[in-house]
């Protein structure tokens, strides 16, 4: 997922899904996210 201009814009809880380990919200929660997230923070000016 990305956002722009907005950090976390979706809720952990959608069923948005992936393929293998890219899903996110399958597992129901922000912590089971956390599995299969990487978080890098990039400024664009």
């Amino acid at each position: 997922m990305v956002w722009v201009n907005l950090v976390l814009g979706d809720a952990a809880e959608l069923p948005f899904g992936g393929v293998k380990r890219s899903g996110s919200g399958r597992e129901l929660g922000r912590h089971a996210v956390d599995e299969f997230a990487n978080r890098k923070l990039i400024r664009i000016a």
